[in-house]
Parts: C-alpha cells; structure tokens; sequence
C-alpha cells in the first residue's frame, strides 16, 4: 500500500468517526480531493484501494445499497459486489449509491490511537 492510500485511509477514517459515508462522498471528497486531475478510471481504482483497506482491515463495514443489495449475491466478496455496482453506474455515480460505510470498533479506537499520538 502507497502512503497516498494511507493517508486517504486515514481522512475516510476521520470522516467515518463522525458520520457514515458513501462510496460517493469518498470519491468526491477524499479521492478526487487528493487526485484533482486524474481520469475517472483512476479516481476509482483509489477509491476502490481505500475501500478495500478500511474493509480488510476491520476499520469499516460495508452496506450494500439499491441494485447493488437487490443484486447481492451472499457466495461473492462484499468489495467485488461494490466493484460490479459502481461498474453499472459508470461515471454516474450519486449520493446514496452502491455502498455506505461505518465505522466499527477497531476503527474508532484507531482514530483515538491517531488522535493522542
């Protein structure tokens, strides 16, 4: 994992402590922030990379929203079901879209670890 991932990792985690977010707020607000002039394929892949970071490591649980719950399909990995939503969005995606996170135990004792460092 890049240092830029970490730090993205780190601010979603921030963010997640006060308030659940989506893939959307993610991309729009951390991602895109961090990554102004790079191309859509780009920005999702990051977003993709934090996803998968704050999910792997027990930091934050994914919620399967709209086509992408109607469509869940329990035998294939929650982050391949956020992947194959946000591909039926394409560039389109929206506020309230394929997934929202929040943040589970080990990730607010990691922002509190963080935070008295």
């Amino acid at each position: 994992m890049t240092r830029q991932i970490e730090v993205l990792v780190q601010s979603t985690l921030v963010d997640l402590d006060n308030d659940e977010c989506d893939l959307d707020w993610i991309l729009s607000n951390r991602v895109r922030e961090a990554c102004p002039d790079a191309p859509h394929e780009v920005l999702k892949e990051i977003t993709l990379q934090v996803v998968t970071e704050l999910v792997g490591r027990g930091l934050a649980k994914p919620h399967l929203l709209g086509q992408t719950y109607e469509a869940a399909n329990p035998d294939e990995p929650v982050l391949e079901q956020i992947r194959h939503g946000w591909d039926r969005c394409g560039e389109r995606l929206s506020m309230g879209e394929v997934a929202y996170f929040s943040i589970t135990p080990a990730g607010r004792a990691a922002v509190r670890s963080a935070t008295q460092s």
